[in-house]
Order: C-alpha cells, then structure tokens, then sequence
C-alpha cells in the first residue's frame, strides 16, 4: 500500500492511536488497584508509591532521548521494538512475587512506553500531508486522553473479576495486535543519522535530577528528613539541575531539551511550566483517593472505579468546548481559571474526614474534572501553537516530559507528606489491610492525605500565576511567529 493512498494513512493513525492510548492508560490503571496489590505483596506505604512512580519516572526520562534514538536508527524500528518491550514487561509485571520485581518490571514497561510514545506523534507527522496534520494530530492526542480515562474504570473492573494481575495481562494481546501491524502495515523511511547528535550528558544529569529528588520524598520520613542519605540526595538533585541546565543551553538545537525555547518563546515556556504545575498538582489525587475510598469508607473495587471515572468523564466533556472557545478568546484566560478552579477542588478535598459523605469527594473529583478540562485543550494548543511545524515534534516531546515529570512529582509530594504527618509505620498496616490498624491507621491517612490537598492546591495557585504570566495575545499569535520575551 502506498504511503500516498487514504487507507495507509488511516492504518498509520490507528496503530498509532494504540500506542498513544497504552501508554497513559497504564500511568492510571494501576491506581485502584494498589491497594490489593500492597495487601497481596505486602508492601508498605513507600515502597507501594513506587509502583506508578517508577512507571511515570522513565517515561519522563526516555520519551525525548528515544526521539532522538529513532531519527538515528528508524521510528519504525523504535515503535517496534517499544511495543515489543511493553507487552513482554507487562507479561513480567503479571507474574511479579514481590513489590521490589514489580517496580522493576514497571521500569521496563516505562522504557518500552517511552519508545512507542516518542515516535507515535512523529510517524503521524510524517505520514499526514500539512493540510491533513492538524486533524491527525487532534486524533492522536485524543487517544492519550482516552487512555488516562480508562484507566481507573478498566482497572476496577479486571481486579474485581480477575484478580490485579488482570490489568497487565490485557496489555499483552492488544501489544501482539499492534506489533503484528506495525511489522506489516507501517513503511520504513530511511534515517538520517548525520544530521542527529546524542545528547548522553543530558540524559545522565536529567536522570539524576529527577530520581534523586523523588527518591528522597519517598524515604525521607522512614530515613529521616535531616539524615546524610537524603539531605545528599536533596543536593544531587539541585547540582544535577544546575548542571543541566548549563550544559543544555551549550548545546543549542542538540540538547535533550531545546533552551531557546525556553529563552526565547514566552509563550512556550509559560505554557510548558504550567503544564508540569498542573500535573504536580492534582494527579496524586486519585492515588490517595482510591485508597481512602476502599480502605477508610469502605466502598468496593468497582463503587471505587465508578466515583473515579467522574473527573475525566468532566474532563473529556469539557476539553472540546475549552478547545474552541480558546481559538476566540485565546489560551491565557481559559488555561489560568481552570489551574484556579482546580486549587479549589483541592481545598474543597482537603476537609474530608474518616466519615465524610461520599458526595463530598464525588463534588471534589468534579470540581477539578472542570478545572483540567478548561486547561488541558487551550494550553496543549498554546504549546503547540508557539513554533514552527518543523518543532512540532520537539513541542510535543517537551509537553510530555512535563506532563509525566508532574505525575511523578505528584505522587511523590503528596507521598512525602501523607508519611511525615501519619508516619510511614502507622498507615502502612492501612495499606496492606491490616485490621487491627485500620481505625488508626484511617485517622493518620486523611490528616496527611488532607494537608497534601492543601500543598497542592498552592501548587495549582503557583500554575495559575504561571499560566497569566504567557501574556494577553499570545494565544492568538499564528504559528510560526512565537511570542518572545
């Protein structure tokens, strides 16, 4: 089939649209069902955090550096060979006998997402003629958000029926299908290696910027938080970003993250900084909710997945209207109210108790559903309005670093918060299900759990600030012409 014809187009964006939807989709299936997995491996509070987090972590490490990789050998050869990892690391994942070969095999499953995730969005590019691209493109993203959507639902309802283990078995089938077409349907375009620069050292101090920092959230209540171990880590991390930082804006168009996009496009760097803000801020929540749901109200897997399911119902309601009234009224309004509506959510989550009504954190999943589905469209086209079509591929990239970077920032915040009030030794017998530590345990869990609302909530506040900060028209500017600061 010629890449010229329809069908072969349609092929590419389907295939394309499986790994754009895998990916996310299992950053969230995991989140309702946690709470077995700590009880059936017997996991602490700490160690089960790292069960998302390590997922979220690579991704948020690999995902440019295998953009960069894919030019070099191929983006077929890097979305194979990614499908290939994700459903063997999946298939690993079902069979894990410990906690600590579970975020081992979550890495694995993290690296082979980052490879399908990075060169998706290309081959789409590629393939799609200009006067087609916008809509493809529209497609595609959809399928990420479709993804995050599913997750909590898809992962009630296989745990309920066949156990936690379920939510990776399905992976491996719908992999097979998608490396079958891939193998069979997508062509080869030749790469063009001379023109590609592998940027090591940004990869090795991005790296060691982001897991020192999260890795030292994570232990600092059970290590202590003016210990040697942590207080080192805390300081690796800052070097690491300094040093990041310098050596990237060395290296111009070759860094793993463009500086000049940063330096020189306001409206790039504004929207890309409140994206990460906003992931920090509130994707924890269905974490730390899906625990308090089953755990301290006692609802079961599939009520759990149901009141889950209503902040990206909202989210997926809304993201279309906010997508269009942002090509009248730009991104600047609507992007900032909806970070200002999602810190009210969390303020109004942070008042739960060990007996609230269930309508109180069925109100507060919608309240932040509204707020993210005003700012997710107008600021994902904010970003990728602000450059030209041929940095696409690099805004698309940078966007997706934020947005799993804030994940994985989120769950470790709100983790590190949650341990210092209640005590990582008095929840985790909540977490594994311990009966004779539940009513304590409860009571400890949604102190903390309420305080990490609050701290997130100011975090919601800063993107807000960021987000005004992108200027009144920049939204509005066609692109091309970046706003500079």
């Amino acid at each position: 089939m010629s890449a010229t014809e329809p069908g072969y187009r349609r092929m590419v964006l389907l295939v394309t649209c499986i790994g754009s939807m895998m990916a996310p989709l299992d950053s969230t299936i995991v989140s309702v069902s946690l709470p077995q997995i700590a009880q059936d491996l017997g996991m602490g509070f700490a160690e089960v955090i790292w069960v998302p987090t390590a997922y979220l972590v690579t991704l948020a490490v690999m995902i440019l550096v295998m953009g960069r990789v894919s030019d070099i050998y191929g983006r077929k050869f890097i979305f194979m060979a990614g499908f290939g990892i994700f459903t063997l690391s999946s298939l690993l994942c079902s069979l894990a006998l410990s906690g600590s070969e579970l975020i081992l095999f979550r890495v694995l499953q993290g690296f082979g997402a980052a490879c399908i995730g990075s060169t998706a969005t290309a081959i789409v590019t590629e393939t799609y003629p200009p006067q087609e691209r916008g809509k493809a493109l529209g497609i595609n993203t959809m399928a990420v958000y479709v993804g995050l959507s599913l997750g909590p639902p898809l992962g009630a309802v296989l745990t309920h029926a066949l156990g936690w283990r379920s939510i990776f078995w399905v992976n491996v089938p719908i992999g097979m299908l998608a490396l079958g077409l891939a193998y069979y349907q997508l062509r080869s375009v030749r790469p063009e290696a001379k023109k590609v620069r592998f940027d090591l050292w940004g990869l090795v101090l991005f790296s060691m910027t982001l897991v020192s920092l999260l890795v030292a959230l994570t232990l600092g209540e059970e290590i202590g938080w003016g210990s040697t171990g942590i207080l080192a880590l805390f300081a690796a991390s800052a070097i690491g970003f300094a040093l990041f930082v310098l050596t990237e804006s060395r290296k111009g168009e070759s860094a793993l993250l463009d500086p000049h996009l940063f330096t020189r496009n306001r409206l790039f760097a504004a929207s890309n900084i409140s994206a990460f803000l906003n992931y920090a801020s509130y994707f924890g929540v269905t974490f730390m909710i899906s625990f308090y749901l089953q755990r301290v109200l006692g609802l079961s897997i599939l009520e759990t997945g149901a009141v889950l399911l209503i902040m990206p119902v909202t989210m997926a309601i809304l993201s279309p209207i906010s997508g269009r009234l942002s090509d009248r009224l730009g991104s600047r309004a609507l992007a900032s109210g909806g970070m200002f509506i999602i810190a009210l959510g969390l303020i109004w989550m942070s008042s739960l108790t060990v007996d609230s009504p269930l309508w109180h954190s069925e109100s507060g999943l919608m309240l932040i559903g509204i707020g993210m589905g005003v700012f997710s469209s107008p600021n994902t086209s904010a970003v990728m309005g602000s450059v030209d079509r041929k940095k696409l591929g690099i805004a698309s990239g940078t966007l997706a670093t934020m947005r799993f970077s804030g994940q994985a920032t989120s769950l470790a915040v709100m983790g590190a918060i949650v341990a210092t009030v209640a005590g990582s030794a008095s929840i985790s017998g909540l977490f594994i299900g311990d009966p004779s530590s539940v009513i304590i345990g409860a009571e400890d869990f949604v102190r903390g759990m309420d305080l990490a609302f609050l701290v997130s909530a100011l975090i919601a506040v800063l993107g807000g600030i960021t987000s005004l900060a992108r200027g009144r028209a920049a939204a509005l500017e066609p692109p091309g012409r970046p706003n500079r600061l």
